[in-house]
């Protein structure tokens, strides 16, 4: 009897755990994240300083969200860039495991929330980053043939990107959450790029040195074939950590008077 009542006090655990597991979200809403009138004139105002809010009192993570990884720094994985425009750039490379430092010293230029599409459009500027990671390479870059692999710098300087998020309404418990099933970026502008890449011939330094010169002094050339990849990169992780931001945090503590998804999709 003690056996099967002991068995009954873990399995009535186990299920309350998989129910609170299955139903979490942020319980408080922080004072530092101010709430914006959802049919107010200064909307668009308002919602520029709640995402400002996401990259600089979240840089380390939302509390409770352990899935969640930092903002700043941010880790790329790994980009993935197969390229053959001629002789100019041939190229088949990996980052891998990038640490891109500044995210957190967003400036948000602007954000127009679309009501009716529950569409957002922001532009943000990067005034520095800096990443360090490791690469390999094959290939052709500005008459250079390039087989090497080893550690690589980047740094960056008023990177502007235009982001485009799309959300759904969702109902759970006393709130509504705004799941993100869209999000894409674009690299609009870049003030200044340098990079320096070790390795890229086998130990021959000034060749190396002279290489990444070059690259330097060609930068926006450069940049204009990576740029594909490097916006994918972005999508993927920024898609990534505000899917899960916005799955956990109500809308209701970005927003007043937003419709329930019952409402609003009724």
């Amino acid at each position: 009897m003690h056996l099967q009542l002991s068995s009954l006090i873990v399995l009535f655990a186990f299920v309350l755990q998989i129910t609170k597991t299955s139903s979490k979200y942020l319980a408080e809403k922080p004072a530092y994240l101010k709430t914006c009138d959802f049919n107010g004139a200064d909307l668009n105002t308002c919602f520029a300083n709640s995402l400002k809010v996401i990259f600089n009192e979240w840089k380390d993570g939302v509390p409770g969200l352990k899935s969640l990884s930092p903002l700043d720094p941010l880790t790329i994985k790994r980009i993935r860039i197969q390229q053959d425009n001629g002789a100019t750039f041939n190229l088949n490379a990996e980052l891998d495991n990038f640490i891109l430092h500044g995210a957190s010293n967003v400036i948000i230029n602007k954000a127009v929330v679309d009501r009716k599409a529950l569409e957002v459009d922001a532009t943000i500027n990067l005034p520095k980053l800096h990443a360090d990671g490791n690469y390999k390479a094959k290939g052709s870059v500005l008459g250079f043939n390039i087989n090497g692999h080893g550690p690589g710098t980047l740094d960056a300087t008023n990177v502007r990107i235009q982001l485009h998020i799309v959300v759904k309404l969702r109902d759970q418990a006393d709130f509504t959450f705004g799941d993100i099933i869209t999000f894409k970026s674009k690299i609009v502008n870049i003030g200044d790029f340098r990079v320096d890449v070790k390795n890229l011939f086998n130990g021959q330094t000034e060749l190396e040195n002279t290489t990444n010169e070059l690259f330097n002094q060609n930068w926006r050339e450069l940049i204009g074939l990576l740029q594909p990849a490097l916006e994918q990169a972005i999508e993927l992780v920024f898609k990534d950590r505000f899917k899960k931001i916005f799955g956990y945090v109500p809308a209701n503590y970005f927003l007043t008077n937003l419709p329930k998804a019952s409402e609003f999709y009724g």
